[in-house]
């Protein structure tokens, strides 16, 4: 076969789809691909030489994904678990690594509820906080396949309260500061990728306190709505902490975009959750109520009092009753019913013949829509924080690493480069990174050749 323009096109394609699972590879590719690789090359020779002398030069086989996990290194794992738990640190912990399509590892530890000395059982329920982000953008991406929507279209169609929004001069002078004029309509592309100039109230400015107090008031005390709609209301009281698409700011955006589901769909958000998401993936134990034998496995949520001693938190999140079906947190789930979410992600969308989103879809929400706004190293897709650059990042994760956590201490990790997914579960507030961490370092530490 004579090598041609097209055959050029597929060769490229060939090879990116080889690299697509692999760390730091792809610009040495396109590398290769500029024309004077190809003056280099006689124009008569075949597309499988080409081929083969490209995966020579690249090396590809000394980047192929991991087969295997060493034990050792997730024993190590769990020493380290139980060492926090005996210090003082966390309650209990259910952790699980699922690797080339089966669970290999997984651990349940201490306890559930702390002052009551009840053991955490596995599989037990807890509170995902923010891990309900990524369901709802899943929700939204659902009706964008469906042409119900588009990512560039005005949000204020739906929601018009986004539509008069100022912009705050100076965080400093909190929410009541002086404004300026919205330069252009926020997104719903803007809403998935937290770039709408929208806040979530967690920031130590004294915009961020004020807000965080007017929409929760206390974590001890929290603020009671009858529905996401009063929530979303107090949000659209405030201006915007910058114009939409100029910065990466951490928000409630997602509360919007839950509100969008319901007018968009006809369906309250619950069900239309549990219709086109948890009842096709078989998410059985996962909503924004527990039955009552569910609430009986529920991981109470722990913290240090005033003497730095963990004790199981005074407040804890109603089990039932719950009528604000938020998109920024609400969900409760499982371990294994949070698998099922990442096993279809990881698959392309599809989960034991049921497809909840199309392949092109997913690898969609898989790709860094904010450019640098989050540094060299990192960005943010279409409802997950993406690793970009492993070269200019401390994380032993490869390139292409989907991964979120909410303010209990629940985390996950999707690495389609190495069919991959680790999910970290405990209860423990505020949220810090150090079990973050240590779950990547021991992770893609046990991956071996």
């Amino acid at each position: 076969m004579v090598l041609t323009s097209r055959n050029i096109t597929v060769t490229k394609n060939v090879l990116l789809a080889i690299l697509k699972r692999q760390s730091g590879k792809v610009e040495q590719l396109l590398h290769f691909f500029r024309p004077p690789f190809f003056y280099f090359i006689s124009y008569k020779k075949t597309f499988m030489r080409t081929l083969l002398y490209l995966l020579l030069v690249l090396g590809l086989q000394t980047v192929v994904a991991q087969d295997h996990l060493n034990l050792d290194q997730l024993a190590s794992f769990e020493t380290f678990l139980k060492e926090e738990i005996s210090n003082g640190q966390i309650a209990g912990v259910e952790a699980m690594v699922y690797h080339k399509n089966k669970i290999v590892w997984r651990t349940n530890l201490g306890y559930s509820d702390l002052n009551n000395r009840t053991p955490l059982t596995e599989n037990s329920i807890y509170f995902l906080q923010s891990m309900t982000k990524p369901i709802m953008s899943v929700a939204i991406m659902q009706l964008v396949e469906q042409g119900r929507l588009s990512l560039d279209e005005k949000a204020s169609a739906y929601l018009p309260g986004l539509k008069n929004l100022t912009v705050i001069d100076d965080l400093s002078t909190g929410v009541n500061g002086p404004t300026s004029k919205k330069e252009r309509s926020i997104t719903i592309q803007h809403l998935l990728t937290h770039t709408a100039g929208l806040s979530h109230g967690l920031e130590e400015n004294v915009f961020d306190k004020e807000l965080f107090k007017l929409m929760y008031n206390d974590l001890f005390d929290p603020a009671v709505y009858e529905k996401l709609e009063d929530r979303v209301a107090v949000l659209l009281q405030v201006p915007l902490i910058g114009q939409p698409g100029e910065q990466w700011y951490y928000s409630a955006a997602t509360d919007v975009l839950a509100l969008i589901v319901q007018e968009v769909s006809g369906q309250p958000i619950n069900t239309y959750l549990k219709e086109h998401i948890f009842r096709p993936l078989e998410m059985n134990e996962t909503g924004y109520n527990l039955t009552e034998d569910s609430a009986k496995r529920l991981m109470k949520v722990h913290l240090k009092n005033e003497d730095d001693i963990l004790v199981t938190s005074p407040v804890q999140v109603p089990t039932q009753a719950n009528t604000v079906y938020g998109g920024t947190h609400g969900l409760f789930s499982s371990i294994n019913d949070y698998l099922q979410f990442c096993k279809m992600i990881l698959n392309e969308g599809e989960l034991n013949g049921k497809q909840v989103l199309q392949p092109a879809t997913v690898a969609l929400m898989q790709e860094n829509h904010v450019g640098k706004l989050l540094g060299a190293s990192r960005g943010f897709g279409l409802g997950f924080g993406v690793l970009v650059d492993t070269e200019k990042d401390p994380s032993p994760a490869s390139n292409g690493q989907i991964y979120w956590g909410g303010f209990f201490k629940t985390h996950f990790f999707i690495d389609p480069a190495e069919d991959l997914i680790a999910i970290f579960m405990t209860q423990k507030m505020p949220n810090t990174n150090e079990y973050v961490i240590a779950l990547n370092r021991h992770v893609y530490g046990a991956l071996q050749n």
